[in-house]
């Protein structure tokens, strides 16, 4: 006999006995006046808090273990987020996020796999077995954590690690190229090996400054991993390795022509704007999407590049706890060695807005309770994916494209021009706060600039972006 959606109301409290009395009379109204928009969503739920009892979690407390546990099937995973957003809003999602994940990449694994395709290699440098031996035996660094100095290096992940292999091998190609022309290049490191391989792309590879730089940075994070450097080596690949970034910064033509097209439609403020809107509308979406990961990482990353003016390559790599720290005041503190010049930055705590912004972003949807616990579980974490996977070299460029038209490295630009315009005689505040000396702090930065109307600006929005 089929049973009314009012009988069939009456009994869900006994089809779902580990379901809170609220959720269970949200669904009974719900049931009277329509039904479920899935079938299996009090199922769904059921299993949900059974697994939360087990854990021995409250519902703010959930881990993607529940969720995991519970949603045994895509189609179950997606009822039961269905179910959770319109009768358990107070669960938050952001937990859900790496099941997601997982789910849609059993779905793509499935349904669009694709044939490997055979290409022919268009390599250059010479392989790993053709190098000098002291670099062919520390090849196999670049698979593992090492601590050659001291400080801990994370295992490389797959693309970094390709580039450094590469760049080896044309190092060792550059060796064997002075040797056919009677110059005979150190194995160690050295200027003489440094120049000797500059000289090496110049002539035979015709490089721009912008990829010998790369080339000497991955060769620097080799040699750095195998242990091979002496601190005369290392200031000197540092020097050459800032040299050929500012060559590269300076020589390219369409840098200024950039910047005057984006003056005339937007400030610096515009982009901190942005980051306020992408925070808000993240709220307004389930905390489990990629739409609201990607949104609050977005806001993030806007904030930090006005903030502190770093170098995107920096910021791609930031772990958390280790280039970013926070207090217990809730500020939080940046401090690192950047990726091309070498040079230490030290800043003291970020903006106000800034800080905020971070936190939203390791919080997701949970309640602000739990970020001691989010700030354990991710310690040594890469900031931007909270995972040990880093974003690609483009992935801030593209948004910054989508959003204003503008390179990442035009920010730091952008806020460079506004200091030398405000104050001119205080070159050395802005080349503290792009990394380039250290003889003051972001504070007195801050104060040595608060007649100009632009930073004022930025200090008014980001203080909106704290409350």
């Amino acid at each position: 006999m089929t049973k009314t959606r009012d009988q069939r109301a009456g009994a869900l409290p006994a089809r779902m006995p580990h379901v809170p009395p609220g959720v269970v009379a949200r669904m009974q109204d719900h049931l009277r006046q329509e039904e479920f928009s899935q079938r299996g969503m009090p199922a769904a739920l059921e299993a949900f808090f059974v697994e939360l009892d087990k854990a021995g979690l409250a519902p703010e407390q959930v881990t993607a273990e529940v969720f995991r546990a519970a949603g045994t099937s895509r189609s179950r995973f997606r009822c039961l987020i269905a179910a959770l957003r319109r009768f358990a809003p107070d669960v938050p999602l952001a937990p859900s996020r790496p099941v997601k994940q997982e789910w849609d990449h059993w779905l793509n694994t499935r349904y669009n796999k694709k044939p490997k395709i055979e290409r022919s290699t268009r390599r250059v440098g010479l392989a790993p077995d053709d190098w000098p031996a002291a670099w062919r035996e520390a090849h196999p660094v670049l698979d593992r954590s090492v601590s050659p100095y001291g400080t801990r290096l994370k295992r490389l992940a797959p693309r970094t690690k390709r580039a450094v292999v590469s760049a080896v091998g044309m190092l060792a190609r550059a060796r064997a190229w002075a040797a056919s022309r009677g110059v005979d290049l150190p194995e160690t490191p050295s200027g003489e090996l440094y120049e000797g391989f500059l000289h090496y792309l110049d002539e035979e590879r015709d490089v721009s400054f912008g990829t010998a730089r790369d080339y000497l940075d991955s060769v620097r994070m080799f040699f750095l991993r195998a242990g091979l450097f002496d601190e005369d080596s290392f200031e000197a690949i540092g020097n050459l390795i800032s040299a050929l970034h500012c060559e590269a910064v300076d020589t390219d033509p369409g840098k200024w022509a950039r910047l005057k097209e984006f003056r005339k439609k937007f400030t610096l403020a515009d982009i901190l704007q942005k980051a306020k809107a992408a925070c808000a509308k993240a709220d307004g979406l389930p905390g489990h999407s990629t739409a609201a990961f990607k949104l609050r990482q977005k806001a993030m990353i806007y904030a930090l590049l006005v903030n502190t003016g770093d170098r995107q390559g920096d910021l791609r790599e930031y772990r958390i706890g280790v280039d970013l720290r926070r207090f217990d005041s809730g500020d939080w503190e940046h401090g690192l060695r950047q990726n091309k010049t070498g040079n230490k930055k030290e800043l003291d705590c970020l903006w106000p807005g800034t800080s905020v912004l971070i936190d939203r972003f390791i919080l997701g949807d949970r309640p602000d309770w739990m970020l001691a616990q989010r700030l354990d579980e991710l310690d040594g974490m890469n900031l931007l994916t909270l995972s040990e996977h880093v974003v690609d070299k483009g992935y801030i460029n593209r948004r910054l494209a989508r959003d204003f038209g503008i390179h990442g490295h035009l920010v730091r630009t952008l806020i460079a021009d506004l200091l030398r315009r405000a104050r001119p005689d205080a070159l050395w505040a802005l080349q503290k706060l792009l990394g380039h000396t250290n003889r003051t702090t972001q504070r007195v930065y801050r104060s040595d600039f608060d007649e100009s109307a632009a930073v004022r600006n930025f200090d008014a929005l980001l203080g909106t972006l704290a409350d």
